[in-house]
Parts: structure tokens; C-alpha cells; sequence
């Protein structure tokens, strides 16, 4: 008998459409995914057979019923009677038909199979995936020869059998192999009709589909009602474009665009937004983010960035990033990079956008039309010594500030001594730098140059010790750095890209007192600081650090505008990270001047976050003359299924909220919704956006509404969406 057909037509049936349970799976929230059929069933395996009675004859009907079970590895069939007709080829299984393993139960009243055709009909079926969980029923299947397959009024939920608060209906379900198509389909929230869709075709193989994804909807002040319907184009295997319609209610229709690429030498993005005829503006806005990265060979590659907007509030206006608002250029570059194990080149163009216009013209970024830049590190085994190289050569153009070509050389030389477990490192570098000026105010030198050597040594060592069997490790790391830099005049240097660094533990131990190749600043200092750290199983639980500088003379070199200081130490700097316990984190760093007595800089953050989700942030932000700042967030569950999330971010100096949200969160095992409320500082002139968003989440299906899950994520740390 050909039960090894009756099998595989019952399997292909199945595997399709997710299924129920007698049994309720409550708050199990899985979404289903497509399996291959062969994960489920080999037909190749040997199938045992119980039954209590056979009748009829060889080419004849043959009925086989009373309990019959067929069971296969972890595979089951059980059946009240099945009917096998040779001559006709026909099997028909009746009396009940159940199929079950570790993913799926399959319970139908009866089931025909053409073993001529490969084709089969099930009437009256119900299924439920167990992992991932889904469930529904179809009043017939039809298995097609041509290895398609149909169910007619079927439905699909992942909801447990005792919780209906959503369901999709179909008409009909096509299955082929690259897609399906679904007729006359109903979304039922509660048994009430909330969605119809005539015609839907979906995929069913990992191939991507054309087609409209979730749209969005929110609304805010700036925009007012905001509905966002993007629809996904599937050019080819390596390229796509999402096109994006965001109907704005106080600014009007925006079309965004986003096209990817990928080949085996390249890849890249294109975002192009129009928003013709602005309601607000009475003008058109554009923006344009361009990313592209070309790999010519295994040591070459060419890299493409830029963006341009219209105008310096287009962020402000059509954002709800405070990420993008606080943007105060746009970065341009082209470069060409090639790199080997001891060398690294890039030459190219960088340009800028500049946005915030309250910038004052002389602090505005230099454009780099063009520039060279190289660096390599060597090494001579026999004698252990290190040689290096960076060479730089850049125009830097400006119609406002002053103009040239700057080129830098700074060769070196250092040799690394291991004593034991201590690194002692001298080095001698010598920088080579000169300029060629356009033009120059006042009369000042337009060529000037400088060579001044930077000598160092730079002691560092590790010691651990461990103690309960190994259990606990405690690392003590101390290092010191001495650095001695001669004077030499410099106040004839323009300064195209020269600041002054923040003040933290990487810094620290910097040689130069400035980043950027305008100034090298004089000094003899020593840098000291010592770091331990305490592991617990390879997990850090406690860090500290503790550093400061000595000055041994008075440092007279100076950016324009800086202040000078007489000091003959630096501030103190320390930072701690201590995880107290699995639920308890607690961080606190802090740089006090000593020869004022004041703090110059201090974060102070904890963080408590449960098994049970639960979530409580804190913060203090303190920067002298710039920032004071407390920042506190939490997700906190209230009761079964709610959660309500927030965040209040505040500026004491300003004496306003930053930042400011408030939601609630309710999940069930397949659906849930997410509200906020928010505000936050949008434009630079100090004011605010209000906006309100809501998202109805159904497992295994989509998610209907603004997306929420950014905001929560980065305003609320340790919060985790998934």
C-alpha cells in the first residue's frame, strides 16, 4: 500500500498554514515563521503501523480502521479509518484525522488523496504551530499536482485558543513556491472588522515581494496629523527602494525615497525626501543623504558620504530625531583609502553644509580641496625598534577665513622594554610643518614653518592577583608618561582644524595638548594614573581609575581665544563603574581642580534593572560653565500585561526640560499597544515639539502605527523591545 503518499500529501498540507490546540498556550508570544517542509518529515524513514483490523483484498478496496496510529521518528498519525482503493488510486482517511509532532498539531474530519495525481482535499481542518505558536482552521485544502495548494475560508491568529482579540480571515489562500495570494481578506479586532483587503500576495520563500508595507500614523505640533504609507520595490536581488508617501497635515505630502545597492564591489544608499510646496514655508524642501562604498581590490576602495537639505530647519521641521535637530553641519566627503599591514593612505575632498547660521562666520569649518594623508609603523626585529611616519598634506579653502595648504611630516622612533610584566617605551618624534598662505591679515608671515622634536617615555605595567579558588581576579594598572615638548613661536599659524581636547582618561595620557596639526604645545609634564579592576568569572563587577599631570614649567603656546593657566598640575580625574549586584549598576566620573577648588566636570549615573523588566535610570551631567543636567527614565511594570515608560530630561542652567515622555505599554500573548506622549526641544531658538504616537502590535503579523521602538530604546537605558 502507498501509505508513504498518504503521509507526505497530509504533511505538505499542513506545513503551509499555521494551527489549535485543544490545549491553551497562555502568554507564550511567538511569531511563526515558514519551515521547510523536509525539517518536519523525511519520507525516506521507516513508518510503523497500528491497527486493529484489516479488511478487503489485494486490487481490491482495503479498509484499515479501528485506532490506527502511524508513527515515524517524532512524527504521528492517528485516524479512526482509512480507505485504500487500488485500482483508483484513491486513499481516503475518515473518522477523524489527527497529525502531530514537536511543532504542529493538525486535526481535520476527513481527508482524500489522489496517489495518480499527487493531489489531496482535507475538509474541515484546524491547526496550531506550537513553535512558533499560530493557529486557524480551513474549511478545505485542496493539494494541487503542480505541487501548489489552496485553503478555502481560512483564518490565522497566534493568539491562545481561549483569547480571540484578533484573527485574519481569508476567502481563499493560494500557496505556490515563490508567493501566495490571499482573496477577499478581513482583519477582526474582537470579532469586529477593522481592515479589508480584496487582493493580497505575500511571499513564501525567502525571495523578497514588491508590495505596501504598515503604514504609520501619529501626530505632533510642528506637523500636525502624520500618516506614512511606504510601499517596497523589489528591483533585483541585489537592489531594492522603499518610496514612501508621509501625508503631513500642517506641511503636506512628502515623498521619501530609499534606494540600496549591493554588488561583490560595492554598496551603498540613497535617501532622496521632496516635500513640494510646504504649507508652512510656502517653498520647497529637499534633502539628499548619499553613502556609497566602492572596494576597487583587496588594499584599495573608494568611500562616498554627503548630505544636503534645502535649508538649516529642515531637520527641525520634518525630524522627530533630536539626533538629526542638533545636527549643526552636513558632511561632505570623497576619499580614496588604500591600507596594508603596516601602512594606511586617504586622499580626497571634504566640504560642508553648515546648518545652525548662529555660528559666527570665523568658527565656520574650513572646506579640504584636496588632501594627502599617510601613515606607516615598521618594525626591525633584530634590534626591536619601531619606526613610524605621518605625513599630511591639505588645502584648505574658505571664503571667509584665512586660505592655504598646510604640510605636516612626523617621523618617529621607539623602543618597547618588557621587564617582568612592566612596558617601558622611549620615543622620539619630530614635527615637520609648514604652510603656504593665500593671503594673510596684518602683514604676517604667509609661509611659516616649524620643527620641533616631542620626546616621551612611557612606563605601564599589569598585576593581578586572584583569591576564593580563582573566583574573584583583581587587576592593579598603573602607568606614567613623561613628555617633553620645547617652545617655539607659533602665533603666525592660521588655525584650520586645531581644538582643544576633552578632558578624560584617554586624554590624559596625549602627548600634544590639542588635536589637529595648528599648534604643538610647549610643555614638560609628567602624566600619572593608576586603574583596578575586579573580575568576577571574566565578568568586570568593579573598575576604578585615578589620574592627574605635573607641569614642570609654565605652557606659553595658544589657540586664539584660549585662556592661559599658570597651574603646575593638572585637574584630578577619576571615574568608577561598580556593578553592586545583578540588579544594581552605579557609575560616577569626576575632574576637580584643585588649584581653584571647584569641579570642573562630573557625571553621576546609576541604574536598576530587574528580572521582572523592570527598569530605573538616573543621571547628573555637570560641565563647568556649559551644562548641568539630570536625566531619570524607567519601564516599570504596574500590573499584569501593563508597563508604563517615561523619561524627564532637565537642564538646571536653563531651567527647562529637554526632553520629556510618558507612555504605557499593554501585551498580551499576541497583540499589544504602545502610547507616548511627548516633548522635547526641537528648533535652536529654544523651542519645543509636542507630539503623540500610538502602535498596535500584532505578533506574527505587523505593527500598525508611528514607531515607538527607537524612542524607547535610546531614551531608556537597558530598555529592550525585543
Amino acid at each position: 500500500m502507498k501509505f508513504l503518499r498518504l503521509n507526505l500529501f497530509i504533511i505538505i498540507a499542513f506545513i503551509a498554514t499555521p494551527i489549535k490546540s485543544d490545549e491553551p498556550i497562555i502568554n507564550t508570544c511567538l511569531a511563526p515563521e515558514i519551515n521547510e517542509t523536509s525539517t518536519l518529515f523525511d519520507i525516506n524513514q521507516t513508518w510503523n503501523i497500528q491497527t486493529g483490523q484489516i479488511e478487503g483484498q489485494s486490487g481490491e478496496e482495503i479498509k484499515i480502521r479501528d485506532k490506527i496510529k502511524i508513527v515515524s521518528g517524532d512524527n504521528k498519525i492517528i485516524a479512526g479509518e482509512v480507505v485504500y482503493s487500488e485500482a483508483g488510486g484513491t486513499i481516503r482517511v475518515n473518522k477523524g484525522l489527527v497529525l502531530e509532532n514537536k511543532k504542529l498539531y493538525v486535526f481535520a474530519d476527513n481527508a482524500v488523496i489522489e496517489t495518480q495525481d499527487n493531489s489531496a482535499v482535507i475538509n474541515n481542518a484546524e491547526y496550531q504551530f506550537l513553535s512558533p505558536q499560530a493557529r486557524g482552521k480551513a474549511d478545505e485544502i485542496k493539494i494541487n499536482p503542480n505541487t501548489s495548494y489552496s485553503l478555502i475560508n481560512a483564518t490565522y491568529t497566534t493568539c491562545n485558543p481561549i483569547d480571540d482579540s484578533w484573527q485574519l480571515e481569508a476567502g481563499e489562500i493560494q500557496i505556490f513556491p515563490n508567493q501566495g495570494i490571499a482573496k477577499n481578506l478581513i482583519l477582526r479586532v474582537n470579532n469586529t472588522p477593522v481592515l479589508y483587503l480584496p487582493y493580497l500576495s505575500f511571499p513564501t520563500s525567502e525571495e523578497r515581494k514588491s508590495g505596501i508595507l504598515i503604514p504609520n500614523f501619529g501626530s505632533s505640533s510642528k506637523k500636525g496629523v502624520e500618516i506614512n504609507i511606504p510601499y517596497y520595490w523589489n528591483i533585483s536581488p541585489n537592489m531594492d527602494l522603499i518610496t514612501s508617501f508621509d501625508w503631513m497635515d500642517k506641511r503636506g505630502l512628502q515623498l521619501e525615497n530609499t534606494f540600496r545597492f549591493l554588488t561583490a564591489k560595492q554598496q551603498g544608499e540613497i535617501q532622496v525626501n521632496l516635500l513640494p510646496d510646504d504649507k508652512t514655508m510656502n517653498e520647497n524642501r529637499e534633502y539628499i543623504n548619499y553613502n556609497q562604498l566602492l572596494n576597487l581590490s583587496s588594499q584599495w576602495r573608494v568611500n562616498i558620504k554627503g548630505e544636503y537639505t534645502s535649508d538649516s530647519q529642515y531637520f527641525e521641521d520634518l525630524t522627530g530625531n533630536i539626533n538629526s535637530t542638533s545636527k549643526t553641519h552636513l558632511f561632505r566627503t570623497i576619499n580614496l583609502q588604500g591600507f596594508s599591514e603596516n601602512w594606511h593612505m586617504k586622499m580626497g575632498m571634504d566640504s560642508f553644509q553648515v546648518l545652525d547660521q548662529s555660528i559666527i562666520p570665523t568658527n565656520r569649518p574650513h572646506k579640504i580641496l584636496p588632501y594627502i594623508n599617510f601613515n606607516g609603523r615598521w618594525s626591525d626585529q633584530n634590534m626591536g625598534v619601531m619606526f613610524g611616519v605621518n605625513a599630511d598634506v591639505a588645502n584648505f579653502d574658505s571664503a571667509i577665513n584665512t586660505s592655504g595648504t598646510r604640510f605636516h611630516l612626523m617621523p618617529n622612533i621607539s623602543r618597547t622594554f618588557n621587564l617582568n610584566g612592566i612596558k617601558i617605551k622611549p620615543a622620539v618624534e619630530i614635527d615637520l610643518t609648514s604652510y603656504d598662505l593665500d593671503e594673510s591679515p596684518n602683514n604676517i608671515e604667509t609661509s611659516p614653518n616649524r620643527v620641533v622634536p616631542i620626546y616621551s617615555l612611557d612606563i605601564q605595567a599589569l598585576f593581578e592577583k586572584s583569591w576564593h579558588d580563582g573566583e574573584y581576579t583583581q587587576t592593579l594598572e598603573p602607568r606614567i608618561l613623561g613628555v617633553h615638548i620645547p617652545f617655539q613661536e607659533q602665533n603666525d599659524f592660521p588655525v584650520f582644524d586645531s581644538i582643544l581636547p576633552d578632558r578624560n582618561a584617554l586624554e590624559l595620557f596625549r602627548k600634544n595638548r590639542y588635536l589637529g596639526q595648528d599648534r604643538v604645545g610647549d610643555t614638560s609634564k609628567l602624566s600619572y594614573g593608576i586603574t583596578s579592576k575586579i573580575y568576577n568569572d571574566s565578568s568586570e563587577i568593579f573598575s576604578f581609575t585615578f589620574g592627574q599631570t605635573r607641569y614642570f614649567k609654565d605652557r606659553r603656546i595658544r589657540l586664539p581665544g584660549e585662556l592661559g593657566s599658570d597651574h603646575n598640575s593638572s585637574a584630578y580625574l577619576t571615574n568608577m563603574q561598580w556593578a553592586i549586584n545583578p540588579q544594581w549598576r552605579l557609575q560616577l566620573g569626576h575632574i576637580w581642580d584643585s588649584e581653584n577648588n571647584q569641579s570642573m566636570k562630573t557625571q553621576l549615573g546609576f541604574r536598576y534593572q530587574s528580572e521582572g523588566s523592570k527598569i530605573f535610570n538616573f543621571s547628573y551631567r555637570y560641565r563647568q560653565n556649559n551644562i548641568k543636567q539630570i536625566d531619570t527614565s524607567f519601564s516599570w511594570p504596574i500590573r499584569n500585561q501593563w508597563n508604563i515608560v517615561g523619561r524627564y530630561n532637565y537642564s538646571i542652567e536653563d531651567r527647562k526640560a529637554l526632553e520629556h515622555f510618558l507612555g504605557i505599554e499593554y501585551e498580551t500573548c499576541c497583540w499589544g499597544i504602545r502610547a507616548i506622549s511627548r516633548k522635547h526641544l526641537m528648533y535652536r531658538n529654544g523651542e519645543s515639539d509636542t507630539s503623540f504616537s500610538i502602535q498596535f502590535i500584532f505578533k506574527g503579523l505587523g505593527e500598525i502605527g508611528m514607531p515607538i521602538e527607537n524612542l524607547l530604546e535610546d531614551g531608556i537605558l537597558g530598555y529592550d523591545v525585543s
